[in-house]
């Protein structure tokens, strides 16, 4: 006589499953970011289990996300990746930790200046940059002291001029120019050491978790908004443990 499970049997084993597969993933380590002679071992994008065994050489820098935020691995040094000192959770959705302070002067020890949200796109940074919401795309800069005369180059030789005034951090992208996956701008001002470009890449969706923004601007190469990304969520840094 063959044995049918009961109701009760299968809802507890499909229950089972869900958090088994829930923790592996929650176990995941994503690599965000990696400096040194290890670097091509660790390509941003690669996923590692949580007990995985990591060996770094001297000057290895291995920047790691997990469901609370980045932090550093340095080497020389064997480490595990999701090994840390417990820490408050960061937010889903990231906040700047500096914002932009008009006319301000910053000492060494100062924090970054980042951008209000990781959709505003900093000026002085030339990179790809990835666009969830083409009519609400803004322009930021760190230093809103002096008012600013811009000029953006875009396809077919198109110049486009706007004027930043003093006082302002963030300007509205001009709606009359495309906003396309794949388009690529020029912007120049007088003071500027070098024009920056700008080569859109757009996004079906905002994403809103960690790990989904993360491998959103790493699959799309935005590397502007990826360090802005990794200093934002960055956990307090505590020499992670070896072994």
């Amino acid at each position: 006589m063959s044995w049918v499970p009961s109701k009760a049997f299968v809802r507890a084993a499909l229950a089972a499953a869900c958090l088994a597969a829930a923790s592996a993933a929650a176990a995941d380590i994503l690599v965000v970011r990696a400096l040194g002679p290890s670097a091509k071992a660790f390509p941003p994008g690669r996923r590692l289990p949580d007990a995985a065994r990591i060996t770094l050489k001297a000057n290895d820098q291995l920047v790691v996300l997990d469901g609370r935020g980045t932090r550093t691995i340095r080497g020389p040094g064997t480490f595990t990746a999701g090994a840390r000192a417990p820490v408050q959770s960061a937010a889903a959705v990231p906040v700047t930790r500096g914002r932009a302070r008009i006319g301000a002067v910053r000492g060494p020890g100062d924090p970054p200046l980042l951008p209000p949200t990781l959709w505003h796109v900093d000026i002085d940074q030339s990179s790809n940059v990835c666009v969830a919401d083409a009519a609400k795309l803004m322009l930021w800069r760190a230093d809103a002291g002096t008012a600013l005369n811009i000029a953006i180059a875009g396809p077919g030789g198109r110049t486009r001029r706007l004027l930043w005034p003093n006082g302002s951090t963030s300007l509205a992208w001009p709606a009359d120019l495309p906003v396309t996956d794949g388009a690529e701008y020029r912007l120049s001002w007088s003071g500027a050491a070098a024009p920056t470009t700008l080569r859109f890449r757009t996004v079906s969706k905002k994403p809103a978790e960690l790990d989904d923004i993360a491998q959103t601007l790493i699959r799309h190469d935005c590397q502007s908004q990826l360090d802005t990304f990794i200093e934002t969520v960055k956990l307090p840094e505590s020499r992670a443990p070896t072994g």
